[in-house]
């Protein structure tokens, strides 16, 4: 019997060819190695599929960040325009008590009312921090010790957003996320900038995470509480 792929020969009833391992068939036809390994890999990829070891599943998604941010110093203008009132008043104190040691009060209380409202806003701005992914909301917290916690978006049921006279004045607000979730049920995101813009983005990203993963919407949608 002669290979077909080959042309050599080889012995009765061999199954294989001893010269370039050609599958023998019954009429001597050959089928070449490669030709049997690809039908032997593509049986295996149909064997996957029926398995469903070949498939993308909902949580194949690959996460991708949708928007970032920290705390906006445009937050703290009511409390720095509350620190500059006071200023003025205790400097008026200052001025009226310059005859006696008594002005040393009210310059030490300037200070301290100032090193108060820059620390809060330097340690919000340098210790919060906050991420929306198309799976997940992250929010980061702390200066020396960062502590990580995130909140899925398909455990959200309400995005509302807050201003007050001074944020409507610059734009800035603050965010109010209501889920399932047992570390922060209720969970404020401050000082953010442009707040209707990413409070709908958020309320679009859970809505998509949800009926991606097939959850039932109970919200109506984003409001300003």
């Amino acid at each position: 019997m002669k290979c077909q792929v080959c042309s050599a020969e080889t012995a009765s009833g061999a199954a294989f060819c001893q010269k370039c391992g050609a599958k023998l068939t019954a009429s001597g036809v050959g089928t070449s190695a490669g030709d049997a390994v690809g039908a032997s890999t593509e049986a295996q990829r149909s064997a996957d599929l029926s398995s469903g070891r070949g498939a993308r599943g909902p949580g194949d998604v690959p996460e991708e960040t949708l928007w970032e941010g920290s705390y906006s110093p445009k937050a703290m203008l009511g409390a720095f325009v509350g620190a500059a009132v006071l200023t003025i008043v205790l400097i008026v104190a200052a001025v009226l008590l310059s005859a006696t040691l008594l002005w040393i009060a009210p310059v030490a209380a300037i200070g301290i009312i100032w090193f108060y409202v820059v620390g809060k806003l330097v340690a919000a701005r340098l210790g919060v921090h906050y991420k929306l992914t198309n799976q997940m909301f992250y929010h980061q917290r702390g200066l020396l010790t960062r502590v990580t916690d995130r909140i899925e978006l398909i455990e959200i049921h309400d995005v509302t957003y807050e201003q007050n006279l001074f944020d409507r004045m610059v734009n800035v607000g603050r965010i109010k996320i209501a889920s399932n979730d047992r570390t922060d049920p209720i969970f404020f995101v401050r000082g953010i900038e442009d707040v209707e813009q990413v409070a709908q983005r958020i309320d679009k990203a859970r809505r998509g995470e949800q009926v991606r993963r097939g959850r039932r919407i109970e919200s109506l949608g984003v409001h300003e509480a």
